[in-house]
């Protein structure tokens, strides 16, 4: 899509909200338009449960939130009331007139989303800039910027989202620098040279960002990404690179330095598990000999004994216990376990 063509798209996008199409149905004039992500969830809504007929129900209710105009009427403004009328409407179509219908919809879609690309570059023109201004306490589905009537019903799509974030960015950031520059000339009566630098480095950095914008708004977009699947990584020194570093990262597009890391995790994994696999192998091998020997055998698992099992075991008399103990014993009950194990247990010169 050439950016001529792309800039038409979204200034219809944003400043009524959708694009549109016409067609004609025996002597009616039909405009149909594209359905934004709100009426999208809506159109789900409508749809209830997903049985053998959702399909049925979800592609008629398409067609109705899909519809502007019949004959020159706005439906936009009261096309709850005549949500069950439309649908009758559209249900009693010849199947091969809805299919032909839905088709173009689906092309008009696709004709918006491949503009999406294109939207950065727009926001950065003066005609995006100064109808912005104009938007003042407004936002752009209001219909004193789209001169529709109905648009405020169907809500903001994402190109008008995000052109307002892109916007209010900007706004932030002509803020800061007229700070910045307020904040200079104050330094500057105690430090001329110190601030003359700060000064020099901040109109540098705004100099290049402004070079970028301009450019990006005479192509559209970047033709050549700087991300590549070969590379380790790319610079995110502004926020725009910081933008399109993370939408990479969202989309699921892996780099160098992606796949190196998924790599060495996966030898980590392996190890891990490969050292598991052996002590299960050798503990194994030792309860198969304790079985072949007729000795204890050895559990898999480990848990504390209860007061009952442990009055029992201590009752025992066997040569394989050892017991030590404890930092509070009282001296006559070492005395009698010094006694009970007698040679057993070597102790330090004194």
């Amino acid at each position: 899509m050439i950016r001529k063509e792309a800039y038409q798209k979204l200034s219809d996008m944003i400043y009524k909200g959708f694009l549109a199409m016409t067609f004609k149905l025996s002597d009616k004039y039909f405009v149909f338009k594209t359905v934004n992500e709100k009426e999208y969830d809506l159109i789900k809504l409508y749809s209830g449960n997903k049985d053998k007929n959702y399909v049925a129900r979800f592609n008629m209710y398409f067609l109705i939130f899909s519809l502007f105009l019949i004959d020159g009427e706005n439906v936009l403004k009261n096309r709850d009331e005549k949500i069950k009328e439309l649908y009758k409407f559209f249900n009693d179509l010849p199947i091969l007139l809805y299919t032909r219908i839905s088709e173009e919809l689906t092309e008009l879609r696709k004709n918006a989303e491949e503009a999406v690309d294109f939207l950065e570059g727009f926001s950065y023109t003066s005609s995006s800039r100064r109808v912005w201004q104009l938007t003042k306490g407004n936002l752009p589905n209001s219909e004193s910027l789209t001169g529709i009537s109905g648009t405020r019903h169907i809500g903001l799509n994402v190109y008008q989202e995000n052109w307002i974030l892109i916007n209010r960015m900007l706004d932030e950031e002509e803020k800061y620098n007229n700070d910045f520059s307020l904040a200079i000339l104050v330094a500057s009566a105690s430090n001329p040279k110190g601030a003359k630098g700060i000064s020099s480095k901040h109109d540098a950095y705004k100099k290049t960002n402004a070079e970028r914008r301009e450019e990006l708004a005479k192509k559209g977009h970047s033709q050549e990404p700087k991300w590549k699947p070969t590379g380790w990584a790319v610079p995110v020194e502004t926020a725009e690179e910081l933008v399109d570093e993370l939408m990479r990262q969202m989309s699921g597009k892996k780099d160098k330095h992606d796949l190196f890391v998924e790599e060495h995790m996966r030898k980590l994994r392996e190890k891990a598990e490969g050292q598991v696999r052996e002590a299960e192998q050798k503990l194994e091998k030792i309860r198969e000999k304790r079985k072949e020997e007729g000795g204890p055998s050895i559990m898999s698992t480990q848990r504390v004994l209860s007061e009952e099992e442990s009055k029992e075991l201590m009752s025992k008399k066997s040569n394989n216990l050892l017991l030590l103990p404890g930092k509070k014993a009282q001296k006559e009950e070492q005395v009698r376990f010094l006694k009970k194990v007698g040679s057993k247990i070597l102790t330090a010169r004194k």
